[in-house]
């Protein structure tokens, strides 16, 4: 399996048959991949930052991608096409050779658990422990129970790779998804994202008293483009 991270949420996973791309949005570069893939878009949620319209245009350079959107990302009739499939939260679908379950975000859309040639993703998406600092009380006690009760849903499963939340703009919170995540979850590898190209936001964790003994198979990233090639 090999994992590049693109931008912001974005990575490519590479399986021996199957590409997942997760939140493209046009920035950043999707590496090259074999012809005779099949390759997937996975776009959680209609932000910004996590899709833009314009990468549907990318069906005429990969002819043979499907596209799974999250159905709160509005498309018009004309731009429907038998390729694209919409997704609810806390749904499966076997779409291909893909198996895939999504869990509702705390924000928007969904996260997505996918599994393809015995493989296991997760990608949150948004779906993250939104606490704000100056938000109200109750409007926190209630998103970190939302948040507990999406990740529940998953104790049980193995995951070869996770990509998760990793937002300083949280402050001193920033890392309580990924901290939660790991203790309730396991996975062999662990990727941060969403952390707005802060990339010393990748290595503070690494030194936080809490999160030591969770971050043995952690990957920080530095920068666009980086790959790596995992087992």
């Amino acid at each position: 399996m090999k994992i590049t991270f693109i931008c912001h949420s974005s990575f490519c996973v590479e399986l021996k048959n199957h590409v997942l791309i997760f939140d493209y949005y046009g920035d950043g570069k999707i590496p090259e991949v074999p012809e005779d893939s099949r390759i997937y878009f996975l776009n959680s949620h209609a932000h910004p930052d996590h899709f833009k319209k314009e990468i549907l245009g990318l069906h005429k350079t990969y002819p043979g991608a499907e596209y799974l959107l999250s159905r709160d990302i509005r498309l018009q009739p004309e731009e429907r096409e038998d390729w694209i499939h919409c997704v609810k939260a806390r749904s499966e679908y076997e779409i291909g050779d893909l198996y895939v379950q999504t869990l509702r975000s705390t924000d928007q859309g969904v996260a997505w658990a996918v599994e393809a040639e015995g493989k296991r993703i997760y990608h949150a998406g948004d779906l993250n422990w939104w606490h704000w600092e100056g938000e109200d009380r109750a409007w926190n006690h209630n998103m970190a129970a939302n948040y507990k009760r999406e990740v529940d849903r998953l104790i049980g499963t193995f995951f070869d790779a996770a990509f998760v939340p990793l937002d300083p703009r949280l402050a001193g919170a920033y890392d309580w998804g990924m901290k939660y995540f790991l203790e309730q979850v396991n996975t062999a590898h662990v990727f941060p994202m969403h952390f707005w190209e802060d990339y010393g936001t990748c290595q503070k964790v690494l030194k936080e008293t809490e999160m030591q003994g969770l971050l043995e198979h952690y990957h920080a990233v530095e920068y666009q483009g980086q790959e790596w090639i995992l087992c």
